[in-house]
């Protein structure tokens, strides 16, 4: 009776980890709203601990990143359970990912902005 009762457990335990494996939570979404082909945009930041989005009109098919309407990627990021969100504007430029909302400027034109939930900030405090 001990046995099933372990071998239940097991798989719970198996099912539970592919689970969180498969489907990890990130707290980071990067929206891509240039002009520049969304590959481009896959291949550049397929490594960051985030989870990719394209905004426009025309989707195209991929695993790795979503596409979405054009022009709504601040509602979304509000309705969603993301705490920060990297808006980029231009590709080609190394853009450093810190948790602090920032603007990043070259030649007068804004590569990318950084965006943080206000509730975000308040979780972040730690009480001794």
């Amino acid at each position: 009776m001990i046995e099933y009762f372990l071998l239940g457990l097991l798989g719970l335990i198996f099912l539970y980890s592919n689970f969180v494996h498969l489907f990890p939570q990130r707290e980071m979404m990067i929206a891509f709203v240039g002009k520049d082909h969304p590959r481009l945009f896959e291949k550049q930041y397929i490594t960051s601990d985030a989870d990719l989005f394209v905004f426009r009109n025309r989707a195209s098919n991929s695993i790795n990143v979503k596409y979405k309407k054009k022009g709504t990627e601040h509602d979304y990021f509000e309705k969603s359970d993301y705490n920060y969100m990297l808006i980029v504007h231009m590709l080609h430029f190394y853009v450093p990912i810190d948790h602090t909302p920032k603007t990043f400027i070259h030649n007068n034109k804004t590569v990318a902005e950084l965006y943080v939930k206000k509730n975000s900030l308040e979780n972040r405090k730690i009480f001794i």
